[in-house]
């Protein structure tokens, strides 16, 4: 992969329509600039774990760790990140990772879960990607988002 820092890709690199990779330091969750103290804490991210920021909703500016192979979300009191509101399901949703992939699954909630604004029964995640649970935004992070 290519140089956070370098805008020209590793030789060979090149998208889905065979354009060369540009590669962008992720400095904003959309709603609101990445702090230093988040910028840090996404820099120090393990191999295999990634980081949710609220950026909407009444736990805006939390963080989250993704560091098991499963993590529920949900309003009930046993999910692992607990979204205490009416437009989230008490099993709301799943982050599951496989090796170092996050993939979310909606569990059948009934107002849905999205992925940059689109509704999904389950996708594959990568940095900033907004994920829309009831009134919540979270922005998906992994370490490569900045620069170390």
């Amino acid at each position: 992969m290519a140089d956070m820092t370098d805008p020209i890709p590793s030789a060979g690199e090149t998208t889905i329509i065979g354009l060369p990779a540009i590669h962008i330091p992720i400095t904003s969750t959309g709603d609101r600039p990445l702090t230093t103290e988040d910028l840090e804490t996404i820099a120090r991210l393990s191999s295999g774990t990634a980081l949710l920021i609220s950026t909407r909703g009444a736990v805006s500016g939390s963080r989250y760790l993704l560091d098991e192979d499963e993590v529920t979300v949900g309003r009930d009191s046993r999910a692992d990140i607990l979204l205490d509101d009416s437009t989230v399901s008490r099993a709301h949703a799943v982050f599951r990772r496989t090796g170092d992939t996050f993939t979310v699954y909606d569990s059948g909630s009934l107002n849905g879960t999205y992925v940059n604004r689109q509704r999904v029964d389950h996708k594959e995640l990568h940095n900033g990607d907004e994920i829309m649970i009831g009134k919540f935004r979270l922005v998906f992070f992994t370490k490569s988002a900045v620069v170390s």
